[in-house]
């Protein structure tokens, strides 16, 4: 099944999930068995050429996504959207690509082993696509435990930056492992299993991390940890 051929088929009776975790009380949204034929998903990204990302700390490959995956996938999406997260029904700019996991955490960056941030910016959406089978790890969510922060808008990058990069000066050779429960200065506030054909979808701006653990990585996209990364940012209206 080449990208190109791949018909995107919605499931409808996809189960929806709201949840809100910490004391900001951040909104996600978890909807299982999004996909009639997730299967037909992985195995376009099987005869898609991957790559190391360019300008990103990703650890492992991205690939691009088929164009009728979000043209199928957020005019469905949207509604919920703009329920849970407030963005308005105003024009959302979109991008997605397969991604595959693949770096081991004694090749990772000190930057790589602990939460982050994708935008400072609480209108911006992310959403991950889980398409691996029986794999572990998942998605975490985070609290910076010195600042409190759950999540980072403009006012407070500044701030949390120069106190990560403190940090990380001070503990970088503590940073031996993934990202999980025991990272220093960090609370694992919830976590979304990494369950076949799950969508989870969160603001851009909370601090959150890929969980490794326990994770095949291979760059095997039909056994390894593949997922369909997509971010999502609201246009203002002129």
């Amino acid at each position: 099944m080449s990208a190109a051929d791949l018909v995107i088929q919605i499931n409808p009776a996809a189960r929806v999930q709201l949840r809100h975790y910490g004391e900001e009380l951040h909104p996600l949204i978890v909807i299982d068995d999004v996909l009639l034929n997730p299967e037909q998903l992985v195995e376009a990204a099987a005869q898609t050429s991957f790559s190391a990302p360019e300008a990103t700390f990703y650890p492992g490959l991205n690939a691009p996504l088929p164009p009728a995956y979000l043209q199928t996938l957020l005019p469905i999406l949207r509604p919920s959207l703009m329920r849970a997260f407030d963005i308005g029904d105003g024009r959302l700019l979109s991008r997605a690509f397969f991604a595959l996991s693949t770096l081991p955490a004694e090749e990772m960056q000190p930057l790589q082993k602990i939460p982050h941030y994708d935008q400072p910016d609480p209108r911006c959406l992310a959403m991950v696509h889980y398409l691996g089978r029986d794999q572990a790890g998942g998605t975490g969510f985070f609290r910076h435990i010195p600042t409190g922060f759950e999540s980072i808008d403009r006012t407070r990058r500044e701030a949390y930056m120069a106190m990560v990069a403190s940090e990380l000066d001070a503990l970088g050779d503590r940073l031996t492992g993934y990202t999980g429960p025991d990272t220093p200065n960090y609370e694992l506030l919830e976590t979304v299993a990494p369950k076949f054909n799950r969508l989870v979808i969160y603001c851009s701006h909370v601090l959150h991390c890929a969980l490794f653990d326990g994770a095949r990585l291979t760059d095997n996209p039909r056994t390894g940890r593949l997922t369909a990364n997509s971010f999502f940012t609201p246009v203002r209206a002129a």
